[in-house]
């Protein structure tokens, strides 16, 4: 497709899958005499559930900063930000966005975007400095005056357990999550949030991205570039380590409902990979049912999460590789959730072949439109498909989905002293949007929508390069100032219509 017809179809819109037939997810539409302009108008102002939830979502380390305020401890990310070369400029979390300190204007920030919905994480070392042992009543307090202030705006706390922050202690006594040690320490720092927080969070979320911190933060054979930066001999080591997060997951969602006084929902956030039929015939669809289960890292994290096992397939291309599993360890893994997070950015092509896999994957090639960062190829399907394939291909048709995270790195020029144009996120959010729109239609149980971020931050091994905020930071004076994709999504919000 050239430039021109690039262009046409992301103008289009929503009336793009009847228009241009296989742009946005291959299905054969009508001739162009053929379409309705008012029926595609209409179909272009269906709205979200009244009860949809409307969100925002953070990170404790890319934000917060106050990193050693209050009884704070080091965590891994500070200790790999700390070390020369790790990190884009040599930037680290220690002020962040200061929203340690700001929290009340942040929240006011949400208050008037519309939002209902909150979800951040907790700082496992600023409430557990030691990742094990006393709590850190200061910590927790500060999560307390967080909560105080986004229910006083009518805002529903979602908070994530863990993102990526190990306490370097656990880090340094155990090797973290190389270790089984870990499933208890986690458990037991789930009881003590719940404990502290309970009469003000209801809605829990365990982990995030079990993919992104087991497999980024560890290479095998090479060092990873995210913390702890490490390199582990073999490929069992990292699919080891997979597993004790798995363990961990389960043990603390048994922990949440143990301690929790009331009704609560547990969850957890993952960035399991979509895969998109490059035709929606129904090969190809079978092709991305099969990808989608039998496929790094697929099979390692959110078959057995959901299912209880690993996929047969997948655990015998894994061979020797495959991780050590104990007598009851699926049962631990698998745990009833209330509802499923689901980080999505990008997905995959995939079609039918020959192969023993029944499948194969398709490159995205130079001139393919990219974000702002080299991985973040534009595929808006990978978000319907994603949400498709919890039912599809793991049989999950009641549990409810909520997009964790979707978003992108803007390129426009940096200002604080007016509105940041940035066009490109506005263009992104719409058309992934626009499929999480297609999934309501098809009936599937999506609940919510948070696009990452509510505003610039530490995006981690980048340092303070790439922006992924509705709303600027200038991180020099700490001033806020929403951009134009903050102003877009407000309307989205207002009318549960995507324009």
């Amino acid at each position: 497709m050239d430039r021109r017809h690039f262009l046409t179809a992301t103008a289009l819109g929503a009336t793009a899958n009847q228009l241009l037939p296989g742009l946005l997810h291959g299905q054969r539409g009508p001739d162009l005499a053929e379409s309705d302009p008012q029926a595609a108008l209409q179909k272009a102002s269906r709205t979200f559930p009244t009860n949809f939830w409307w969100g925002a979502a953070t990170a404790a380390y890319q934000l917060e900063g106050a990193a050693a305020e209050d009884g704070r401890k080091p965590s891994i990310w500070d200790t790999f930000s700390h070390t020369k070369g790790k990190v884009v400029n040599g930037d680290t979390g220690d002020v962040a966005c200061d929203h340690y300190h700001r929290y009340k204007d942040d929240v006011e920030l949400m208050a008037e975007l519309g939002v209902k919905h909150y979800r951040f994480s907790i700082s496992w070392p600023r409430v557990i400095p030691d990742g094990r042992g006393t709590v850190n009543q200061k910590g927790v307090d500060f999560y307390k005056r967080l909560c105080d202030e986004l229910r006083a705006h009518g805002i529903t706390p979602h908070a994530t357990l863990y993102h990526w922050d190990l306490p370097q202690a656990l880090q340094d006594k155990y090797k973290g999550w190389q270790s089984r040690e870990i499933v208890n320490d986690f458990a037991d720092y789930a009881t003590a949030m719940v404990n502290g927080l309970g009469d003000r969070v209801t809605h829990w979320m365990t982990l995030n991205e079990i993919l992104t911190f087991s497999v980024v933060g560890y290479g095998v054979g090479n060092t990873a570039p995210h913390a702890p930066g490490l390199a582990l001999a073999r490929k069992k080591d990292q699919l080891q380590i997979i597993h004790h997060a798995l363990l961990a997951h389960g043990h603390a969602c048994q922990a949440i409902r143990a301690a929790a006084k009331g009704t609560c929902s547990v969850a957890i956030a993952e960035n399991f990979s979509p895969y998109v039929p490059v035709v929606e015939t129904p090969e190809h669809i079978e092709a991305a049912r099969l990808a989608f289960t039998r496929t790094d890292f697929n099979g390692a994290i959110i078959t057995p999460l959901l299912t209880g096992k690993y996929d047969p397939y997948w655990l015998a291309q894994q061979g020797a590789e495959a991780p050590d599993v104990k007598a009851g360890d699926m049962e631990l893994i698998h745990q009833k959730l209330d509802a499923l997070g689901f980080n999505c950015y990008t997905g995959t092509y995939v079609r039918a072949a020959n192969t023993p896999a029944g499948f194969e994957t398709l490159d995205t090639f130079e001139g393919y439109p990219r974000m702002a960062l080299p991985w973040l190829t534009l595929v808006p399907e990978s978000i319907y498909w994603g949400i498709r394939m919890i039912t599809d291909a793991l049989g999950q048709k009641a549990l409810p989905i909520f997009i964790s995270e979707n978003g992108c790195a803007d390129s426009g020029p940096v200002s604080s002293t007016r509105e940041m144009q940035d066009t490109d996120r506005v263009m992104y959010l719409r058309q992934y949007l626009r499929q999480v729109q297609r999934a309501v239609d098809d009936g599937y149980p999506v609940v919510g929508y948070f696009p990452w971020s509510l505003m610039d931050n530490f995006e981690w091994a980048e340092g303070y390069t790439k922006r992924f905020g509705l709303v600027h930071v200038d991180y020099a004076t700490q001033k806020r100032t929403p951009k134009l994709s903050y102003r877009w999504f407000q309307q989205v919000i207002k009318s549960g219509v995507v324009r």
